[in-house]
Parts: C-alpha cells; sequence; structure tokens
C-alpha cells in the first residue's frame, strides 16, 4: 500500500523497500515493520489523532486475490491499488486523475472547485464507501475539480475501464456505486439550489449540518461537537466565501445560540437551529423554544 504524504510526495511502497540493515558487528538488524495508514512519511509521525468517520469492514471485492489469469497470460481486469493519505494530501487536481476511479475505504474526501477570483467551493464532502472520480472532460466544458483528503484516508483506485468487470463480478459492489452515486447526485443538486439564494449564512449553515453529520460526538446542553479542527479562513474555502464574512456569520450564529465555541477551532452545533437556517427560517426553531 502507497502512503502519499500532505505535500504529495509518495511514501514507501511494498515494492521499494529498503534492503537489511546491518549492525556493527556485521548480523543484520530486525526488518522494520510495514508503515501504518496514515502515517506521515515526511518524518513528522503519525497523522492527526482526529479519526474520520468510522470505516466500514473491508469489502470483499477491496481484498479478493487478482482475478485468475486467462489462457492468453493476460489477467482481464486490474487489481484495485490501495494507497493511505496524510490529512491535506491531494489526491487530484484539475488535469489530473482522468481515467481512473477512486472508493473511499476510510476516511473523508472534500471534492472543490476553484473559482476564477481565487475562491474556492465544496461540491463533495465524502465518506467511507463512494466512489468518485475527476470530472469528464471530453466535451472540453468541464473546468476539472480537487480532491484533497480532510482526514487521514485510504483509498482503492482502478482504472476506469477495468470497473465494469469489477461490478459485473461483485453485487455488492453494484449496489455501492448506485448508493453513492445517488447521494452525490442529491448533494449536488442541493448545493445548485443553495448556489441560486446566494446567501452566505445558508451555504454555511448547509456546510456546518454536514461536518456535524461526519465528525460530530454528543456535547453539553445537546449540542453536536464536530471533532474537525476548523478555522475561519477553512469554512470559508469550503462554502466560496471570504474569512471576514464568515466570522460575521459565526458569531450571528452564536448569539443566537446555533454555534459554540469550545475551544481554538473547536465548534459545537444546534443542529435543528442549523436545519432552521439552512430553510431560511432562522425563526423557526426560536420561536417553538
Amino acid at each position: 500500500m502507497k502512503v502519499v504524504a500532505r505535500n504529495g510526495s509518495p511514501g514507501l511502497t511494498s515494492t521499494d523497500a529498503p534492503g537489511p540493515v546491518r549492525r556493527r558487528d556485521g548480523r543484520r538488524a530486525a526488518s522494520p515493520g510495514p508503515i501504518p495508514a496514515g502515517y506521515d512519511p515526511q518524518g513528522q509521525g503519525p497523522a492527526s489523532p482526529i479519526a474520520g468517520p468510522a470505516a466500514s469492514p473491508t469489502r470483499t471485492w477491496l481484498r479478493d486475490p487478482a482475478p485468475p489469469v486467462p489462457a492468453g497470460g493476460r489477467s482481464s481486469q486490474q487489481r484495485p491499488s490501495t494507497t493511505a493519505y496524510a490529512r491535506g494530501a491531494e489526491i487530484f487536481r484539475p488535469g489530473t486523475g482522468d481515467g481512473l476511479v477512486y472508493i473511499i475505504r476510510s476516511g473523508c474526501i472534500r471534492l472543490y472547485k476553484t473559482l476564477s477570483d481565487g475562491r474556492s467551493i465544496n461540491v463533495g464532502l465524502l465518506g467511507p464507501n463512494t466512489i468518485f472520480a475527476q470530472e469528464d472532460s471530453g466535451d472540453g466544458m468541464a473546468s476539472g475539480a480537487t480532491a484533497e483528503a480532510v482526514v487521514p484516508s485510504t483509498l482503492s483506485i482502478v482504472e476506469a475501464q477495468d470497473l465494469a468487470n469489477l461490478i459485473s463480478d461483485s453485487p455488492e459492489l453494484a449496489s455501492a456505486v448506485v448508493s453513492g452515486m445517488t447521494r452525490r447526485l442529491t448533494e449536488l443538486q442541493t448545493l445548485v439550489e443553495h448556489l441560486l439564494v446566494r446567501d452566505t449564512s445558508v451555504r454555511l449553515s448547509v456546510t456546518l449540518l454536514n461536518l456535524a453529520a461526519k465528525f460530530g460526538r454528543p456535547a453539553v446542553d445537546g449540542l453536536q461537537e464536530i471533532t474537525l479542527p476548523l478555522t475561519h479562513q477553512g469554512l470559508a474555502n469550503m462554502i466560496g466565501s471570504n474569512r471576514v464574512t464568515v466570522t460575521r456569520k459565526l458569531l450571528e450564529l452564536q448569539r443566537d445560540g446555533t454555534v459554540r465555541s469550545l475551544g481554538r477551532n473547536i465548534i459545537a452545533v444546534d443542529t435543528a437551529r442549523l436545519q432552521a437556517h439552512a430553510a431560511g427560517n432562522p425563526g423557526l426553531r426560536a420561536s417553538a423554544d
């Protein structure tokens, strides 16, 4: 399994490990163990202790041995490769990633577009058992997207031309593909709706709801703590806004009890109030209290 650091540098793979090390007395030293998933190969030790969404049990279509080789001596399909990405590592950017399909085994991946003025906006925040790929640029209209690991993540990668064979061999994978694509379509339709509203408060509320669903845990007073550290600039990058505007909107949400700061870059949210904000009815929950 390959390991990719935050700067995109590959770590050691199972085929390029260093040779045996010898001690001063000439005897062989013990071989180093395998690199754990999520380890930062730049010498910085383990990646962030904040885990992404719990990984589902490994699917059979990800751990089965390679398919049998036919009489011609060449396998009919490519076995998926597995790569671990450190937090913040880039999976692909515009102009790269074509012809590959990515299957999230653990962690969380952010898909985003970079706007002409330099801002970015999320087009997907994807969890385990979701399939994604780079945009199809065949018609010359697509500008391409960027994918990066929000937390240490593990992906299986397969050539797009081999996906049909994998699906035909595994009804379980076919079901996962349909389910993942349905979720992606719903997310994109929701994104279009919120962009048409052009309301930063709505986009921020929806993003916080998504983060609470993927990284939330119960906190005091019925709130959900988002365990992923969130800077104001980071949130601005997710919703196509700027840090000053996000700071102002967060202060407004804090005043009405929707958001509570729990320390540096850690917040807790009232999901019912956020849903009211996302629906454009911020006073709905307050009047019901």
